[in-house]
């Protein structure tokens, strides 16, 4: 085997990869807080018209989270993502004009398979960040992103009044800086070696093995780990779907939820160095099962809140157990996966996060119509409770689970 090295291009810089993700998430969190409250206040349509144009949505974004995965591992990740950020721009840009019904459903669908690849090819690259552990870089997008939720967020609050075509022109302009730092600062072509990743110059690279590239295939540790991602995001989306009008039934103010979401994000921003330093000095399995029963447990205290301050309680336990487990996941799935197919494993990863959103909304909508809200709560605690005793009962029988 032979490699020239000559001239090689540096690798991904993680402030880059950071700044991007601010960037794209800012920008995302400007879209989807909106998407129901525009189509029902602003185009009149019915709440179930929005809820299929968020689950089509979800769906589109599933595909784009396993092209995306395709691209990177058997593609050009460099043009693969250069041309989505591009195909996110025409979107949300059209969005400034052509905001009517039914042009909106589509260019938030064109959005949505934008960033569902975006979101694969990022955490792809993110596997190749050289100097550091990849659960410390995956620790610190984490961090970004929720940085980005509460910017843009922010920005809804207060510019919604003043016109969907507004927050339209600030994302647009967020997502035109984020394909100029892909298009300078991304190039980075990604050869696989003996299951490590370098980073080589394709002009001048020459890579003779006569190594058979690894496959990515389903083990039971991963089918249980697509299975807990299932089902924590399907019972994190009542927290985006039902929560507000449960809220609202108890007497609370609509702005109360609003604030719920900045005191999430903040919360993640001030504590995610101390928990991920607490969980990095652990193997992966420790802090995901442990984040796993602490995120269960807010499902089963939610049947008892009756004020604002017990909700907001509930909801940084929530908050605790998520910050456990979420960046962890997808370090760990690299981590037990052959780096050649590291685009494959991400957007498994992303595939299943989408699964949950996916049913979340269809099964709070039909626990919702019946009057069962307490019975949603219980039946998610319980599910999430036997997912990851699942979970930790193939980790033990395993005898090549690979830890940090």
């Amino acid at each position: 085997m032979q490699i020239d090295l000559t001239d090689r291009p540096r690798p991904l810089n993680e402030k880059w990869l950071l700044f991007g993700t601010l960037l794209s998430n800012t920008g995302n969190s400007m879209i989807w807080p909106v998407t129901t409250l525009y189509m029902t206040g602003v185009l009149h349509q019915t709440f179930t018209t929005a809820g299929i144009v968020l689950m089509i949505g979800s769906i589109i974004s599933m595909i784009g989270s396993f092209v995306g995965g395709k691209l990177f591992d058997h593609w050009r990740p460099y043009e693969a993502l250069l041309i989505t950020s591009f195909i996110i721009l025409i979107a949300v840009s059209s969005l400034i004009v052509w905001n009517d019904w039914p042009a909106f459903a589509g260019l938030i669908w064109l959005a949505n398979f934008g960033m569902g690849v975006e979101q694969t090819l990022v955490n792809s690259f993110a596997t190749t960040v050289p100097g550091e552990k990849t659960r410390i870089v995956f620790n610190n997008m984490y961090i970004v992103l929720n940085i980005g939720v509460v910017l843009g967020t922010l920005a809804v609050g207060y510019l919604f009044d003043y016109g969907f075509s507004l927050l339209m022109i600030i994302s647009s302009v967020l997502y035109f800086f984020l394909m100029l730092i892909i298009a300078t600062k991304f190039n980075v072509p990604i050869a696989h070696v003996r299951g490590e990743t370098v980073i080589v110059d394709l002009a001048t690279a020459t890579v003779e093995t006569n190594q058979v590239r690894p496959t990515f295939r389903l083990t039971p540790l991963l089918v249980g780990i697509g299975a807990l991602l299932f089902i924590t995001y399907l019972s994190y989306m009542l927290w985006e779907t039902v929560m507000a009008p449960h809220m609202k039934a108890l007497g609370m103010p609509t702005r109360n939820y609003a604030d719920l979401w900045m005191i999430n994000g903040i919360t993640i921003i001030l504590l995610q160095k101390v928990v991920s330093g607490w969980a990095n000095k652990r193997p992966y399995q420790v802090s995901v099962i442990l984040g796993s029963l602490i995120f269960a447990s807010s499902f089963f205290f939610l049947m008892f809140v009756k004020e604002f301050w017990q909700i907001v309680l509930v909801f940084e336990l929530l908050t605790i157990g998520e910050m456990l487990q979420s960046p962890q996941v997808p370090a760990w799935v690299a981590k037990i996966t052959p780096k050649e197919v590291a685009g494959q494993a991400q957007g498994f990863v992303s595939m299943m996060i989408s699964s949950g959103r996916v049913i979340g909304p269809i099964y709070s909508g039909i626990m919702m119509d019946r009057g069962l809200m307490n019975m949603m709560f219980l039946s998610v605690f319980v599910m999430m409770l036997l997912i990851t005793a699942s979970l930790a009962w193939t980790i033990l029988k395993s005898k090549h689970v690979k830890t940090s």
